[in-house]
């Protein structure tokens, strides 16, 4: 299978999209981004489904203080085979930098991400997002 550049794009939008939610603390925003199923693993344990996502989430974005901005950089979209052409599933590596925008600005983690996205409905989806250590994605 072969991603159109309407789909690449599409693709990276989610993506800034769940780290614009990530960065304004937006629960339900950054869920809806995710499909019913989808699993959230890595760094921060395993959680599974939208509303084990949602629970997740808070007491994460907490712990990295009061503001951060999540920032993904160097994303590589990669078409992965599909059991149906009406559900096309796309790999995203990249890497994850989470700032503290407060002068003078400082990194607070970064992190390998690879995330799995599948077409439905029209819309791509996050269907599963696995945090790791930089350096370790694909191992």
């Amino acid at each position: 299978m072969t991603l159109s550049v309407t789909d690449r794009m599409d693709i990276l939008d989610v993506i800034t999209r769940a780290d614009q939610a990530a960065s304004s603390r937006d629960a339900a925003a950054y869920v809806r981004l995710f499909t019913e199923e989808a699993v959230l693993d890595g760094t921060q344990g395993r959680h599974a489904g939208r509303a084990a996502l949602r629970d997740a989430v808070g007491p994460v974005w907490a712990a990295e203080g009061p503001v951060t901005l999540h920032l993904t950089l160097n994303p590589v979209v990669t078409a992965l085979d599909s059991d149906s052409d009406d559900s096309p599933r796309a790999s995203v590596q990249s890497t994850l930098l989470i700032i503290d925008p407060s002068p003078p600005i400082t990194i607070r983690t970064a992190a390998a991400i690879t995330q799995v996205l599948q077409r439905e409905k029209g819309s791509w989806f996050i269907a599963r997002r696995t945090v790791a250590a930089p350096g370790t994605a694909g191992r």
